[in-house]
């Protein structure tokens, strides 16, 4: 079985999952690990960079003061972030390029941390289709985060009670991650859901992951 890694913003360049010792971490062998990469669809010409701008404005205008120590956080990446949300068609590209390697391994793992889970999230909402039942494993996401969730859930219509086409769905999230948070109302049962320490590091998610639920990984 197939592992999909989805990285968030940040670490992005092709082969950070390799240098992040992924398949160490998991205890599985590197040829099951599936990269998966949309830094190159994120375009910043001077459209998209005006479009962003304007977010940011808006963004701020709406901001609880914990909005704002998650922006802080993340303040290298902010535009990326935004540019996935309000930049049209980018998010419909990544999406498309996700599904296609979902058709590829219909019956992967699914592992997306911080943007990278809400890509996974919409892909799997959006692409339905393929003959397999994928598993989705979200880490540090944003789909939880009391602080991004205006953002988030005016951007992708949240919540939604409609559950995911997923034979499982498991998440992890930690209150030192201002990042990421629990779960409500987007059909991840909350005993399939685990509070861990972590700060906003996808290896040390991956550690948790491993932890408490090695059986995905024997096969």
């Amino acid at each position: 079985m197939k592992i999909i890694l989805i990285h968030g913003i940040g670490n992005n360049n092709p082969g950070w999952s390799d240098k992040l010792n992924a398949h160490r971490i998991l205890g599985i062998e590197a040829e099951r690990i599936i990269e998966f990469n949309y830094e190159d669809l994120m375009e910043h010409n001077w459209l998209n960079r005006l479009l962003v701008s304007t977010a940011r404005v808006a963004a701020s205008y709406y901001a609880t003061p914990a909005a704002g120590f998650a922006a802080n956080y993340v303040q290298d990446y902010l535009d990326d972030i935004l540019m996935y949300f309000v930049v049209p068609g980018i998010r419909n590209k990544i999406m498309k390029r996700l599904a296609g390697v979902l058709y590829e391994n219909p019956n992967a793992i699914v592992i997306g941390f911080s943007l990278g889970s809400v890509v996974a999230y919409e892909t799997l909402k959006n692409y339905i289709g393929t003959s397999g039942t994928p598993s989705l494993i979200t880490v540090g996401s944003p789909l939880g985060s009391p602080a991004l969730k205006h953002l988030v859930r005016r951007s992708l219509k949240v919540p939604d009670f409609k559950r995911l086409d997923v034979s499982d769905w498991f998440n992890f999230y930690s209150t030192l991650d201002p990042i990421g948070g629990r779960l409500t109302k987007l059909g991840c049962k909350r005993k399939d859901q685990f509070k861990v320490k972590s700060l906003h590091l996808l290896d040390t998610y991956l550690e948790h992951i491993k932890m408490r639920l090695p059986e995905l990984f024997v096969l």
